[in-house]
């Protein structure tokens, strides 16, 4: 049901208090005038013992005392349209769990897609339906629960109001799913341990909003729809849910949850010529409620086996190349330490403007090789206006590099104090502390820095950051500042970020690529939608990124003109021209061969285009082509998604480069890599993930059996080997490594 103050949003009440309305019957809404806060659902408390059934068929008599809500709005194909097939919720709750019923009508169900089941899927390949829940209801914050037709679980945090979005935050819930001849249903309970609310004597609000993806018409409509310029991070604009009223008396009680683990592991290092034998290996999570908004995690004995290895890449620049984490205890709550980066936590907006927290500097090598991890307490939440972080980080000593040369890495602690203050509408303010003692390099690394982001509408941001390192023997520059402003319209779009690094700045735990520039960016686009058959938009734009030391002198500048055109059907094609200008003051090794120093300059030309990844069979191919340096590089890549089977996924993705130098040979490069995925069920997965890397001479395989056999409590056998492709000899004498490793966690709540 819908409330309306506002003559504006007279349209919108006429149209949610007559469901059913079929596409076409009612003018379309503008979405840039629409107040989420109008928009309000009712939640009904359960009578003591009167819980649902999650099993998805929506047949309890229960679900007769919640209001129906519907009436959603097409975000795409045609913004502000009815959606196209009916669609409707209803809210419950008792004193342990909040349920939502999902009604996904469907006029052809013969077109219901899905074939992705296990957790965490990015579920894009079929039909799916989205909840969002602001439990503070300060339209900043909040959780997310995703299903699709099969009943895959997904969820995620969203920080700051849709800067960052975690994937790899999970939840202990529950959610199953039925289809019949007139569309599927979803049914699901969240207990509100996996939440955080504050404890309320009477009525209180949350923020809600819901949404559905109909694949085959590549349609996307939520109950609080928004403007197309928001694009895919739309949803997490918590500023765009609207409310959810009925909820009365909620008890936050405090979390304790513990989560033993078993972790034996038995494996061969030929290169080292050790042997492990671990069966004893142990270890302990813990998560505890401190108050109704603060939370304690706990970590003893730290273990990562589940975790899957990094792609292998062929870095042919002379920079570091970034890796995503994808360590589970610092991928929860990693949007509350966020700093200087913004996009979702697994990397796929890169590096940000000043990371200075990089958790892959802790517990890993620079080459990913693992450190023990001896123990961590990470405490988060709220403080009355300010959001919280605190964590540390203890790693054992730890012996890396050939037999020949060993490397000892001494015992090192980590430290990270992050605070922030909500602002004005929708923005935040903050500060944020880091430490390393021990380890490696100086006896103390030291980063401090503050961050102010605002959000000035609904298509403007501004971020500005300064920081200072502390480092024993530097003095002097060492500091960095900056900023970044963004304006984001559905038609055209423009930016300028502006980076000032001092050269003695030395944030050991962030990412850091350049020390001793001042890098000016800008960038703008036009985005029209012409009535072209088959494209639903086009961005026709470029940037310039240029990088200069603190003398003035250019140290290298990059132009792009850039062109995508994106179709109906999802596929997009990618066209870019590039010039690089670089001045190099040191020598670097590129391929075969050595680039002296001196000047240079060059042109690129790239394409790529991708594909409907709904489709059974789906893929990528890109091809760049151009002068580097003093020499010629050309690198193609392609990818092929393969469903043969609706539980069986196979991906394959394959890069190659081919660098030309003066006088020496031509260097050429091969990455292949092969994932294979099965579902049993949502809560039992195969994977395997086969990768070779002709650079490095290496061939690897991960092998994952993983079941959940009870809600929050898994089972994971993984194997692990490589092998040497250059060695001589019998195939077995080519083996590099090989391990097996078990993990078995049980979870247990109060």
């Amino acid at each position: 049901m819908l409330f309306s103050h506002r003559s504006t949003c007279l349209v919108l009440c006429l149209f949610a208090l007559a469901p059913g309305l079929a596409e076409g019957q009612q003018a379309p809404v503008d979405l840039a005038r629409i107040d989420p806060q109008t928009f309000h659902a009712m939640a009904v408390r359960l009578p003591k013992g009167q819980a649902p059934k999650i099993d998805g068929r929506l047949d309890d008599a229960v679900w007769e005392r919640a209001p129906v809500q519907g009436n959603f709005i097409q975000r795409e194909p045609s913004p502000g349209a009815p959606i196209s097939e009916r669609t409707e919720f209803r809210v419950l709750y008792d004193d342990k769990k909040i349920y939502f019923a999902l009604w996904a009508y469907d006029s052809d169900p013969r077109g219901i897609r899905a074939s992705e089941w296990k957790r965490d899927s990015g579920l894009a390949k079929g039909d799916q339906m989205r909840i969002v829940i602001d439990t503070f209801h300060d339209r900043r914050n909040g959780f997310y629960f995703a299903t699709n037709p099969l009943g895959a679980l997904k969820d995620a945090q969203y920080t700051d109001n849709a800067r960052v979005t975690n994937n790899d935050w999970n939840a202990v819930w529950e959610c199953r799913t039925t289809i019949d001849d007139k569309g599927w249903y979803a049914e699901i309970a969240i207990p509100f341990s996996q939440l955080r609310f504050k404890t309320a004597i009477g009525e209180t609000t949350w923020g809600l909003n819901v949404g559905r993806r109909i694949v085959r018409k590549n349609e996307e409509s939520y109950w609080v729809s928004y403007p197309r310029a928001q694009g895919a991070f739309g949803f997490a604009r918590l500023s765009n849910a609207g409310v959810l009223d009925g909820l009365r008396d909620l008890q936050s009680k405090r979390r304790l949850e513990v989560v033993p683990f078993l972790a034996p592991q038995v494996g061969y290092d030929n290169v080292a010529d050790v042997s492990t034998n671990k069966l004893d290996r142990y270890g302990v999570d813990a998560r505890i409620g401190l108050t109704d908004t603060l939370t304690a995690d706990l970590t003893y004995k730290t273990d990562f086996a589940q975790v899957e290895a990094d792609q292998e890449v062929v870095n042919v620049s002379r920079f570091s190349l970034f890796f995503p984490e994808k360590r589970q205890f610092f991928t929860e709550t990693a949007g509350l330490f966020n700093y200087g980066k913004s996009g979702t936590e697994n990397g796929d907006q890169g590096a940000g403007l000043l990371p200075l927290f990089y958790s892959r500097r802790i517990g890993l090598t620079g080459d990913g090789r693992e450190v023990p991890l001896l123990a961590g307490a990470r405490i988060t939440g709220r403080l009355g206006a300010y959001s919280v972080g605190l964590m540390n980080i203890e790693t054992d000593q730890a012996s890396v590099g050939s037999p020949n040369a060993p490397v000892l890495l001494p015992r090192a602690n980590y430290s990270v104090v992050r605070l922030k203050r909500n602002v004005f509408g929708y923005s935040s303010m903050g500060a944020i502390l880091l430490n390393r003692e021990g380890g490696t390099g100086a006896a103390f690394n030291r980063t401090a820095g503050v961050d102010l982001n605002l959000v000035l509408g609904k298509t403007t941001t501004l971020t500005a950051l300064a920081a200072k390192t502390f480092t024993p023997g530097s003095k002097g520059n060492d500091y960095a500042a900056g900023f970044d402003f963004a304006y984001q319209h559905d038609h055209y779009n423009y930016g300028v970020t502006y980076l000032d690094v001092g050269d003695n700045f030395n944030a050991e735990m962030g990412y850091i690529k350049r020390t001793g520039i001042r890098n000016p960016r800008v960038r703008g686009a036009w985005t029209p939608r012409p009535k072209w058959p088959g494209v639903r938009q086009l961005t026709i734009g470029g940037q310039l990124d240029t990088y200069m030391n603190h003398a003035g002198s250019l140290v290298s500048r990059t132009g792009d003109g850039q062109f995508i055109a994106a179709f109906n059907d999802t596929s997009t094609l990618t066209v870019d021209v590039l010039h690089d200008d670089d001045h190099l003051s040191a020598p670097w090794q590129l391929g075969n061969g050595i680039v002296p120093v001196g000047a240079y300059t060059w042109n690129t030309f790239t394409a790529s285009y991708l594909s409907n990844s709904s489709l059974r069979v789906s893929g990528s191919a890109g091809v760049q082509a151009g002068s580097y340096y003093w020499g010629d590089k050309t690198t193609l890549s392609a990818g092929l998604n393969l469903l043969p089977l609706t539980r069986l996924l196979v991906e394959i993705s394959y890069n190659r480069n081919r660098i030309t130098l003066p006088a020496v040979p031509a260097y050429v490069t091969n990455t292949v890599s092969t994932r294979v995925s099965y579902s049993f069920s949502p809560s039992f997965f195969a994977k395997g993930f086969i990768q070779y890397n002709n650079a490095k001479k290496q061939a690897t395989i991960n092998l994952l059996l993983w079941y959940i056999y009870r809600p929050g409590s898994d089972l994971y056998i993984v194997y692990n080997q490589g092998w040497d492709t250059d060695l001589p000899g019998p195939h077995f004498m080519q083996v590099r490594n090989k391990s097996l490793s078990v993990k078995m966690t049980y979870w247990m709540a109060r």
